[in-house]
């Protein structure tokens, strides 16, 4: 299973973590977790290598952090896009996929 957890407070994104390996298929050919890299992956590269936005973030096997140390509102729309597309994806595939929200 991957569990996603995102950073809220006062509707305001601050990061995310997205742990585990969703286990709809064998590694390599699972198209749920190569769903969920390509956007989080596509998110981070938005933040950091595009917008400038100053962060910290860790890709490694199995995991992909975020923590925003500043955001504007660009920042914003970019996290909540990630934010609804992951809420989707879990819809889809609840046994596979969570999502949380962790009150900052």
């Amino acid at each position: 299973m991957t569990r996603c957890e995102f950073l809220i407070g006062k509707g305001i994104f601050y990061g995310f973590k997205i742990t585990g390996h969703v286990g709809f298929d064998v590694k390599g050919k699972d198209v749920v977790c190569a769903a969920i890299s390509a956007v989080s992956q596509s998110t981070l590269i938005g933040l950091n290598e595009v917008m400038k936005v100053n962060l910290n973030y860790e890709i490694k096997d199995g995991v992909i952090k975020c923590d925003l140390k500043e955001s504007n509102e660009c920042a914003q729309f970019m996290m909540k896009t990630l934010y609804q597309t992951l809420v989707q994806i879990s819809k889809q595939y609840p046994r596979n996929v969570l999502l949380s929200e962790v009150e900052v």
